[in-house]
């Protein structure tokens, strides 16, 4: 019994690390693309972490910050996971440019956003 769960717990281990792998390699095939967008959602997870055994607080659960997109022309709307900097910064119903690659999020450029340095 001790070898079967065992082998299954190996066996779990390839198929998440194979299925993180094959992502990040389709996503570095992928042509960035550049999209005119509007922020529809924003909204978070959260997961609590583990606790040692010595532990008696819980710790501080770990939060992921996400945010979906909709192209102002065609397409459907897209979900990416974005820094809490970011987050904290794009309200919904705003428009800019979005940058992904694949499923990976690379940048978002709100509309009216000055890039001079005067």
């Amino acid at each position: 019994m001790g070898k079967i769960v065992f082998w299954l717990i190996i066996l779990i281990a390839i198929v998440v690390l194979g299925r993180r792998l094959s992502v990040y390699f389709f996503n570095n095939t992928q042509a960035q693309h550049s999209v005119r967008v509007l922020v529809v959602d924003k909204h978070t997870r959260e997961f609590m972490g583990q606790t040692r055994k010595q532990q008696t607080e819980m710790p501080a659960p770990k939060v992921n910050y996400y945010v979906t997109f909709r192209p102002l022309e065609g397409a459907s709307e897209q979900e990416f996971q974005v820094s809490p900097s970011l987050y904290e910064q794009l309200l919904p119903a705003q428009t800019g440019m979005l940058v992904f690659q694949g499923s990976r999020f690379i940048a978002f450029e709100p509309e009216g956003a000055s890039q001079d340095n005067d």
